[in-house]
């Protein structure tokens, strides 16, 4: 692989490391993390003077030498080989793969040969996992501000429970594949058992969230940043002050549709991004959604995640929205929201800049399913199974996953005393006998 153009960027992470940025050959954009200066200095020079860039970028192609010697990074090269091919897996889905294998698990048992793993292999990799910090802005951001409390989890710097649990089975399910073919006599991670996940609160939008948001977009999105002084840069002694700035007036509207929309109609992301005038029904007032556009892999889906289409009713909100990006909208087949923007990626970024709740573009999902569920906002609450319906999830156990509550009122405070139960279970006949017993006489509109 060689650089398209002889040019590259560097940039300072959160994390006092290096990320080069460049085009390559087949005009995709590459990112590399240089962990010295050293390095840094020499892959730029390399993409500079289009030389071979393979030694920072490896083709990740199944090598036989490696198979034939029976090591850990082969059986998972095999794995990954036949899951695309076989099992025909998204390529997303096997970024992911690539993903834990490569930064997780080959690092600490790549080169292990298939006889000698064991059960403290995956152990290892287990214990190296825990240890591990996330380094995503957004990541670190939304799980700091997810509760109120500070304390409230004391590894919250370190990877989630759930994230370590899915790269382990990503190992294990290597060494099963890897027993099912006949590569080796027993699974050396059969007896693992995988890290359970305790249940968490997922943080979401309340309905005060959602209106200043919203309003701060119509606003003009306005923030603060600070700003050195020019002149006092140039002395070498930078001097700041505070200034207020706006997003771009086209900017903060196409952020305002992507966000209301999908607070309103509970779509994934890449719903959203793949509707078109064909899935709209203004007669019926329904859309259709039948595809998904993915982000990561660049490209438009047949499908959507659960493999089959729904139909979802429309409001007010959708239906203008719609509406106006319908009449811009030059064919049937033009895409009427573009969620490949910065502001959609940097969601999380914006939430802090509006001085709301920071959480991720999918929990907007979750925010419309509570509302749904609860009836926040709403003239009345929506059953649950209309709810599945809306979200297309296959089972209830998974919508529940998405409907939250803000607390316990209105709940075991609204259960009858044994006084009330005994009251309401009484027939007329038996109340009117024991006001007689007790000395009343009954008479026309009230008590005498």
């Amino acid at each position: 692989m060689k650089s398209r153009d002889g040019i590259a960027k560097s940039y300072l992470t959160p994390a006092n490391t290096y990320r080069v940025r460049f085009r390559c050959e087949d005009d995709k954009i590459r990112n590399y993390i240089c962990r010295t200066k050293t390095e840094r200095d020499a892959l730029m020079r390399a993409v500079k003077k289009r030389q071979d860039l393979d030694f920072w970028f490896p083709p990740f192609e199944i090598k036989t030498e490696w198979n034939e010697v029976g090591t850990f990074k082969g059986l998972a090269d095999l794995w990954l080989e036949h899951a695309m091919k076989v099992r025909e897996i998204s390529e997303s889905c096997q970024m992911n793969y690539i993903c834990h294998l490569r930064h997780h698990i080959l690092p600490v048992i790549g080169d292990n040969f298939l006889k000698d793993l064991d059960i403290k292999s995956i152990e290892k990799v287990a214990g190296v996992l825990k240890t591990k910090r996330p380094k995503s802005r957004s990541y670190v951001a939304v799980r700091k501000n997810r509760i109120d409390s500070d304390d409230f989890f004391d590894d919250d710097e370190f990877l989630s429970m759930s994230y370590r649990r899915e790269i382990l089975t990503v190992a294990c399910m290597v060494t099963k594949f890897g027993q099912e073919r006949g590569y080796m006599t027993i699974n050396p991670f059969r007896e693992y058992k995988l890290p359970k996940c305790p249940e968490q609160p997922y943080d979401y939008w309340r309905l005060g969230d959602e209106d200043s948001f919203l309003q701060w977009l119509e606003d003009g999105g306005p923030f603060i940043r600070s700003v050195a002084k020019p002149n006092s840069v140039k002395k070498g002694k930078p001097e700041y002050f505070d200034k207020k700035f706006k997003m771009r007036p086209g900017k903060a509207t196409e952020l305002y549709d992507v966000v209301l929309f999908a607070l309103r109609s509970g779509l994934r992301k890449g719903e959203i991004g793949a509707l078109t005038r064909r899935d709209v029904n203004f007669g019926k007032n329904l859309i259709i959604v039948r595809r998904s556009f993915s982000t990561k892999e660049g490209r438009m889906k047949k499908t959507t995640k659960g493999k089959t289409f729904r139909v979802v009713e429309m409001n007010e909100d959708m239906r203008d929205i719609l509406k106006r990006r319908i009449a811009r909208a030059k064919s049937d087949v033009d895409l009427l929201f573009d969620i490949r923007t910065w502001a959609v990626k940097n969601f999380s970024k914006y939430c802090e800049k509006a001085g709301v709740r920071e959480i991720h573009f999918h929990s907007l999902r979750h925010t419309c399913l509570t509302n749904l569920a609860n009836g926040y906002g709403l003239v009345r609450p929506v059953p649950l199974p209309q709810v599945q319906k809306i979200a297309g999830h296959k089972e209830i156990s998974t919508t529940m996953r998405y409907v939250h509550t803000d607390g316990i009122e209105n709940t075991s405070s609204l259960q009858l005393s044994r006084e009330q139960r005994k009251a309401a279970s009484r027939s007329p006949g038996e109340e009117h006998a024991e006001q007689e017993a007790s000395g009343l006489r009954v008479i026309s509109g009230g008590r005498e």
